[in-house]
């Protein structure tokens, strides 16, 4: 897995164990990227989470990279291009597909 920042920090309220075995946490990816990215995110938590359950969605169905982040629309660019990515890490971390 590649990291793409982020400090590493236990955020209260963040979970100890991973989900599921082969299941996405759009919630866990919404963390990610605040922690990734701050107060530059400039998103509720719950909009990334929905965003990341999109992604996740359009991952599973084939879809490349790119047209996922064009498809994240009314986000910054920077924000789903990190949404995509922290969605990638989290696959490959736990074994979803």
């Amino acid at each position: 897995m590649r990291n793409h920042g982020g400090s590493g920090d236990y955020v209260e309220g963040e979970r100890v164990f991973a989900p599921p075995a082969g299941s996405l946490d759009p919630d866990w990816v919404a963390g990610l990227v605040l922690d990734r990215m701050g107060v530059s995110a400039a998103v509720p938590r719950h909009v990334l989470a929905a965003a990341a359950q999109a992604d996740g969605d359009a991952r599973r169905r084939g879809v490349p990279e790119g047209a996922r982040r064009q498809a994240l629309t009314g986000l910054p660019a920077a924000v789903a291009r990190e949404v995509v990515r922290a969605v990638e890490d989290f696959v490959a971390a736990y074994g979803v597909d």
